[in-house]
Formats: structure tokens, sequence, C-alpha cells
């Protein structure tokens, strides 16, 4: 549903205090309001924590500041090691991507 898109039905829920209370922390951990969590959940939809975005991104982070070691003398190893050294980012985009729960990212083929 378009976030502009009115929502005009409305539908009732009952829940203990607990529950409530559960459902409210939940719903912070995410970022969410609980009628926005709820919605999520009801159209099985992703409810993606704002710690795992914010890991994502630090992830992310440390896969280009890991990219700018990799050094331009092409002498300073053999190719299983430059292999090596492709994979690590390799897998962290893998790592950061599995956080978000976005679709597997597609395999590179090494250097």
């Amino acid at each position: 549903m378009n976030q502009n898109t009115p929502r005009t039905h409305w539908v009732s829920i009952r829940f203990t205090e607990t529950d409530l209370q559960d459902l409210s922390a939940q719903a912070s951990q995410a970022g969410l309001s609980r009628s926005e969590l709820i919605r999520r959940r009801a159209l099985r939809r992703p409810v993606i924590s704002r710690t795992d975005v914010n890991t994502a991104e630090r992830i992310d982070q440390l896969g280009r500041l890991f990219k700018h070691l990799y050094p331009k003398d092409k002498g300073w190893a053999g190719p299983e090691d430059r292999r090596k050294f492709w994979r690590v980012l390799e897998d962290l985009q893998r790592a950061a991507q599995a956080l978000r729960r976005g679709p597997p990212c597609s395999p590179r083929s090494s250097p």
C-alpha cells in the first residue's frame, strides 16, 4: 500500500497489558508505530530492526574502507591471496544484505 493512500478501515484487537508492552517495545526497537508493526506483520511484510539497518550500514562502511587497503602493486601477492581478499569483501556484502533481509548478493567472479 502506498503511504499516501488513506486508511479508511479500522480493525480492533484486544491485548493483555503485558502483550501491549511487549508489542510497544518491539515497535520501538524497529522504529515503527505499534499500528505499523501490526500492519506489517498481518500483511507478512518485513519488519527490519533499526539495529540491523545500522549494523548493515557499518558493515558496508568497513567494506569500503577495506577496499582501499587493496595494494595497487600487482606483485604483492599471488592469485589465491588476491581471491581471498575479494572473498572477504563479498562476505561483508552478503552479511550486510542478510541484515537488511534483501535478496542475496549475486555472486561475482573473483579476480
